[in-house]
């Protein structure tokens, strides 16, 4: 073979080379780029408020008419004000808690503030209720709490990973039984499982009236003077960190025209917050 033909099929075959690699080089660009699209697809939508939400009335209730309570009718009216479309994610309470802090959601409402919470959520002030911590007993059954002390004999049902009030929370000494809600402590109380429970008055009142328990279950006469605040928290893993400051004015409104109140005075009357619901709520 002449030398020149030689160089000819090599220049050939490193051309061919040459265009192959810049071939594979686009096909791959293509591949990176449809996949960072694919992923921008598969996140959270900015049209979308992810809202996760565990039971828990008369804050949240699910029964045959839907799901209703003080936090839906908040939340679909901020969501209407945000103009976003609300996503709602049931689940129980120790998962919501996990999602808000991976950001699998964008806010998780009936939020007690903790230190330890405040590391993966942002609270929204204004708070939009208050709840206190009560003790009851059963009717009938010489159950004595009058302080704090008389409950170090007592078997004390709780609702799990919930924050009631100090020294309680993190007294180890105590004979705690948790449950996951208030109605199975009730249940638990009316058949002399444990002594006595503790909860919040607007959701153990709730369940007490709803099924028919005030023959057989009262509130003892120990009050801890303690309130919680119950606010709405946003997962500090979400894009919408960037509109605290919206989801905060929009609170405010919603206290300072009554909305709040009337939302309170439907659902749980005796509340602090209610008043007259003189107005519709149209956002249900």
């Amino acid at each position: 073979m002449h030398a020149i033909q030689y160089f000819s099929l090599f220049a050939g075959f490193r051309h061919a080379s040459i265009m192959i690699m810049m071939a594979a080089t686009a096909f791959c660009g293509t591949i990176l780029t449809n996949g960072d699209a694919y992923a921008q697809s598969t996140g959270p939508s900015s049209s979308e408020l992810r809202v996760a939400f565990s039971v828990w009335e008369p804050f949240v209730i699910d029964d045959e008419t839907g799901r209703h309570g003080i936090d839906m009718a908040i939340l679909t009216e901020l969501a209407h004000r945000m103009d976003k479309a609300l996503s709602l994610h049931p689940c129980p309470w120790r998962r919501c808690l996990k999602m808000l802090e991976d950001g699998d959601i964008d806010i998780l409402s009936s939020f007690a503030y903790t230190a330890e919470r405040e590391k993966f959520a942002f609270y929204i002030k204004p708070p939009y209720s208050r709840v206190s911590p009560v003790f009851y007993v059963r009717q009938g059954k010489n159950t004595h709490i009058a302080q704090y002390a008389d409950l170090k004999t007592l078997a004390v049902g709780s609702v799990v990973d919930s924050r009631y009030f100090e020294p309680f929370d993190s007294d180890r000494s105590l004979n705690k039984f948790e449950a996951s809600s208030e109605m199975l402590l009730l249940r638990m109380l009316e058949a002399n499982r444990v002594d006595t429970i503790v909860g919040s008055d607007a959701n153990v009142d709730f369940e007490i009236r709803r099924n028919n328990l005030d023959d057989i279950i009262r509130k003892a006469a120990f009050r801890p003077d303690h309130h919680n605040d119950i606010h709405i928290a946003v997962s500090r893993n979400s894009p919408l960190m960037s509109q605290t400051d919206q989801i905060s004015k929009i609170i405010t409104d919603l206290r300072e025209e009554g909305f709040i109140a009337r939302v309170h005075a439907r659902y749980w009357p005796a509340s602090d917050d209610a008043v007259d619901a003189g107005k519709p709520i149209h956002s249900e």
